[in-house]
C-alpha cells in the first residue's frame, strides 16, 4: 500500500490519528510505505511494477489507484456555464445561469467540491426544493466522514489539523482508541474519532449547532472534560 503522504487519509486525519491507522493496516500483514511517490507505472504489455520517485521499484502485476473524485465538467462547459474546479455555484445552487442548478459531485460551492455523500445528498435536497419555486440557501457544512477500515471505525468532521494558534486542540489516546477535539473561539470546529465513534451524532450536533463550550474550556480543560460535555 502506497502512501504519497506521511499518514494514511491526510485530509480526515491528523498526524497522530494517522499514525494509529498505519500502525493498524501494518499489523493486518498489509506492507505500507507513506511519502512514497510514483514516478511510473511498467510494464510491457501488462503491469509489471511501479517505479517510484526514490528509484525503487515495487513488483506488482495488479495495481489499483485511488485519487478521490474529480468533476467531469465536459458538459456544463460546452454550454457555456462558469467552471473553476467543479461546476461554480451560489448559495441557492445557481450555476452562472440562473436556470440552471447543479449539486454533488460536480458543483463547487464558495470553491470546495465535496466529493463525499453526505453534502451531495444535502445539496440535491436544497436543489430540488430551489428547482420548484423555493428560495432556500447551502451555507456550506463541514465535511465529514465515516469509514471503516480493515474493522477499524473512524469518523472525521471538520477541522483536524488547525492553520494556526487561535484553534485549541484536545487529544486523548486509549489501546487502540483515539479522540481530537479542535475548537475555535469556544465552538468546536473539528474532531476525529478513531477506534469508538459513539460520539458521532453528539459531535455533529454540537458542530451543526455552533454550541457554547465556554464553559467546558474554562479553567485546565482535557478531552475527558470534553467528552462529558458531549455526552
Amino acid at each position: 500500500l502506497l502512501e504519497g503522504y506521511g499518514w494514511l487519509l491526510p485530509r480526515q486525519l491528523n498526524q497522530r490519528a494517522g499514525e494509529i491507522l498505519n500502525r493498524c493496516v501494518s499489523a493486518t500483514g498489509i506492507k505500507l510505505r507513506t511519502k512514497a511517490a510514483t514516478r511510473e507505472i511498467i510494464g510491457n504489455g501488462h503491469v509489471q511494477g511501479v517505479l517510484l520517485e526514490d528509484g525503487s521499484t515495487i513488483v506488482a502485476d495488479l495495481v489499483v489507484i485511488a485519487t478521490g473524485i474529480r468533476s467531469n465538467s465536459h458538459l456544463a462547459r460546452q454550454a457555456g456555464l462558469e467552471v473553476n474546479q467543479g461546476v461554480v455555484v451560489d448559495n441557492l445552487l445557481a450555476t452562472s445561469h440562473p436556470d440552471v442548478l447543479a449539486a454533488g459531485d460536480v458543483a463547487e460551492h464558495r470553491g470546495q467540491v465535496y466529493g463525499i455523500w453526505g453534502p451531495s445528498q444535502y445539496q440535491g435536497s436544497i436543489a430540488a426544493l430551489n428547482m420548484a419555486g423555493g428560495c432556500t440557501e447551502f451555507g456550506g457544512i463541514p465535511r465529514s466522514n465515516t469509514l471503516k477500515v480493515l474493522g477499524l471505525d473512524l469518523f472525521s468532521v471538520g477541522q483536524v489539523n488547525p492553520e494556526d494558534g487561535s484553534f485549541r486542540t484536545f487529544d486523548h489516546e486509549e489501546d487502540s482508541r483515539y479522540c481530537r477535539f479542535v475548537f475555535r473561539d469556544n465552538h468546536l470546529v473539528g474532531a476525529v474519532l478513531l477506534g469508538d465513534t459513539r460520539l458521532t451524532a453528539a459531535v455533529k450536533k454540537a458542530i451543526e449547532s455552533k454550541s457554547d463550550f465556554s464553559k467546558t474550556l474554562g479553567d485546565c480543560p482535557t478531552a475527558s472534560a470534553v467528552i462529558e460535555a458531549l455526552v
